[in-house]
């Protein structure tokens, strides 16, 4: 046997394995890219095995006519393909078979010409323009540097081996005359696809890599979210007081490890039944969130609004003492401004403050807070609405 018709088989060889290998990946991955490319190294293979068969001088027209359209699919659907990657994976349609109408005629016109080592030729050039083209694409596209790398110089290498024997073949019309390297350019083929396997592979590891990444921080933020619903009441957007507990327990301990101060707040809203009872629930829930937004807006950052309950809100003052935290349940409850749309029955704050002290539990100064907040509500002439539920408080 000839050695270039033992190169075509080695490079057939190497093709089945590919034609394989985009199999295998379209079962895991199913992006519309790999048919394309299946039918392109399918194409391949059939075009290989005829033009061994042409070799061997058992080729008649039809040998000569599906070798033509063969490896004109070939680089067609190679370039949809590359295309197609390129675009994110667009879907495919049923136009797509057209393309089969312009590479069978193409492949009929050049079956027509007088002779076949010239049009064999001019087929090769056409692959060397699509392989080059490809080699472009993946250069200049998006991706894995790695896996582009190599495909783009695994395309432009397969682009200058096809246009020599493609040029040699026009110049010599024989392919027995071809210089003696160039018999072995079946082996050389087979290189190259190998390459281009690599090249896949490390583009579709990297991009699969790359995906992971993004969705583990997704998973991440998605969890951050949660979490902060979880701490939040849904109403106001305050610190709930579930999340209270969590917070006492630190600065307490932090109370105990340093002799920090620690002061609190208790504000009620004025009224709000009345609120409720005359406007409605929406109202009164207008009223909570635009109280929420004021306590948030006159506090520091370090310090922590929640909402404790019906109409009722705790503000914890780290590293404030009984003197900073009297003024400031003083200017909390004068400087409310006026809630736009409640006017018929405007809100007041009353506000009632205490400083924990060392050696006392955290629910006496808490009891303290609430205490004077009932006082100053009295003090002014309003009637106190029914306080929120009590829970457990860390000591």
């Amino acid at each position: 046997m000839p050695i270039s018709q033992f190169s075509l088989l080695i490079q057939a060889a190497g093709t089945g394995l590919l034609l394989l290998l985009f199999l295998l990946l379209y079962q895991k991955i199913r992006r519309h890219a790999f048919i394309d490319w299946i039918a392109s190294w399918a194409f391949l293979l059939v075009g290989l095995f005829m033009l061994f068969f042409q070799r061997a001088g058992a080729g008649g027209r039809e040998v000569v006519f599906l070798l033509h359209a063969t490896l004109l699919g070939h680089a067609v659907f190679l370039l949809l393909g590359v295309l197609r990657l390129r675009s994110s994976g667009r879907g495919r349609g049923a136009w797509d078979l057209l393309w089969l109408l312009p590479i069978l005629f193409v492949a009929a016109s050049f079956d027509q010409a007088p002779s076949a080592a010239s049009h064999a030729g001019q087929i090769e050039l056409c692959l060397a323009a699509a392989y080059v083209a490809a080699a472009v694409t993946f250069a200049i596209g998006t991706g894995a540097a790695a896996g582009r790398f190599l495909l783009s110089v695994s395309f432009l290498l397969w682009g200058v081996l096809e246009a020599i024997q493609g040029s040699a073949q026009m110049r010599l019309q024989s392919p027995a005359l071809l210089p003696g390297l160039l018999q072995y350019a079946g082996f050389a083929g087979m290189l190259i696809e190998m390459m281009i396997a690599v090249g896949v592979i490390l583009l579709l590891f990297e991009a699969s890599q790359t995906q992971l990444a993004t969705e583990m921080g997704q998973l991440r933020r998605s969890d951050e979210l949660l979490k902060e619903q979880s701490i939040r009441d849904p109403l106001t957007g305050l610190y709930n007081r579930n999340h209270f507990n969590d917070v006492i327990r630190k600065e307490l301990a932090a109370v105990r490890k340093h002799g920090l101060s620690l002061s609190v707040l208790v504000a009620d809203v004025d009224r709000f039944k009345e609120i409720n009872d005359r406007k409605g629930h929406a109202a009164g829930d207008d009223v909570l969130r635009f109280v929420a937004n004021y306590l948030t807006s006159c506090v520091r950052e370090s310090d922590y609004v929640f909402r404790w309950g019906g109409d009722e809100f705790l503000v914890l003052l780290p590293h404030t003492d009984e003197a900073d935290a009297a003024q400031k349940a003083e200017d909390l409850g004068r400087s409310l401004p006026r809630i736009p749309g409640a006017n018929q029955v405007q809100a007041s704050l009353s506000v009632g403050w205490a400083t924990h002290r060392s050696g006392r539990e955290f629910p006496a100064t808490l009891a303290e807070a609430d205490r004077r907040m009932y006082d100053r509500k009295l003090s002014r002439g309003k009637k106190p609405d029914e306080p929120a539920s009590d829970l457990p408080l860390p000591s």
